[in-house]
């Protein structure tokens, strides 16, 4: 058993940082006036992350995650939201999260309250900016409660509980591309452990396989955390131009990585990842932008 400071929230944004790059990632959020908070901060800022936008709200619990890992690298999360409940769709009005919400070209939203994750699509869509929402436990409120955002944002992200919360007893494929296809240009992408994921866009979904870690020569320790990593990679990726379903491929890469390690941010560095994926071979063909300066190709697994 383990606990967790911060969040999921805190954990994708780390894990973007060491991706993107330092000072390339805003975190906004909020922690509560008591002893976590000053080592969350310093933790996010260590990592490189911009935390003009992190608030703390008097009166209240930073958010913890408690995480129980098996035997085999396997966990059961329990989350307690603390701060982040409090926040409101005016906190995003003030200056630090204002700043860093005006200063990005795309936005992950997670775990905040829906009028705030609503505001904060919103503000998203008006900008032209890209927004990728992981709504996480808001899934136990139903599909229906989440409609108006799931018409803002453009990418949605779930793990195999929260499709079938939205779709109970539909199969991973036919409740990923009836939820898509009730909103338009959203694309949803599905997290499936072990099977990989899958990727719902217009009338296809793509099933993406995961990265077998034996054949990469590591062992899973814990697994806590390699959907965020997932999350992140996916994201940056996206946004660096690569289509859907090959941003799905970083992703399961670096969830497979965080795997490997039994830390909760474990999550790879782009160096970690881009090594990894040229040792798997190179696809031929046009080359496509990397989340660095320098660019990089898209890749595939060696059969």
């Amino acid at each position: 058993m383990e606990g967790c400071p911060g969040g999921k929230g805190a954990n994708v944004a780390v894990a973007a940082a060491r991706i993107l790059g330092r000072g390339r990632v805003s975190f906004v959020g909020a922690l509560g006036d008591d002893d976590l908070q000053a080592p969350l901060r310093e933790g996010l800022r260590s990592e490189g992350v911009v935390i003009d936008g992190l608030l703390t709200l008097p009166g209240r619990r930073s958010g913890r995650a408690f995480i129980h890992v098996d035997a085999h690298g396997y966990k059961t999360i329990h989350t307690l939201l603390g701060a982040n409940e409090g926040l409101r769709p005016a906190h995003l009005k003030l200056r630090g999260v204002s700043r860093a919400l005006r200063a990005s070209s795309a936005v992950v939203i997670m775990d905040v309250p829906f009028p705030v994750a609503l505001a904060a699509a919103r503000f998203a869509k008006a900008r032209g900016h890209r927004s990728f929402y992981s709504p996480g436990v808001r899934t136990l409120e139903g599909g229906r409660a989440l409609g108006e955002l799931l018409d803002l944002v453009d990418v949605l992200v779930l793990d195999r509980a929260e499709l079938s919360r939205l779709r109970p007893g539909e199969q991973p494929p036919i409740a990923a591309q009836s939820i898509q296809s009730e909103h338009g240009s959203l694309a949803l992408v599905a997290t499936l452990g072990r099977e990989g994921c899958l990727v719902a866009r217009g009338e296809s979904v793509v099933s993406v396989p995961a990265f077998d870690l034996e054949s990469l020569g590591l062992t899973p320790v814990n697994t806590t955390g390699s959907g965020d990593a997932f999350l992140a990679a996916y994201a940056c990726y996206s946004m660096s131009g690569v289509d859907p379903a090959q941003a799905a491929v970083w992703g399961n890469l670096a969830g497979a990585l965080k795997a490997s390690k039994p830390e909760t941010r474990g999550s790879p560095s782009r160096r970690d990842l881009e090594t990894r994926m040229l040792t798997l071979g190179p696809v031929k063909g046009r080359r496509q932008g990397a989340p660095s300066r320098t660019g990089g190709s898209r890749y595939r697994r060696r059969s």
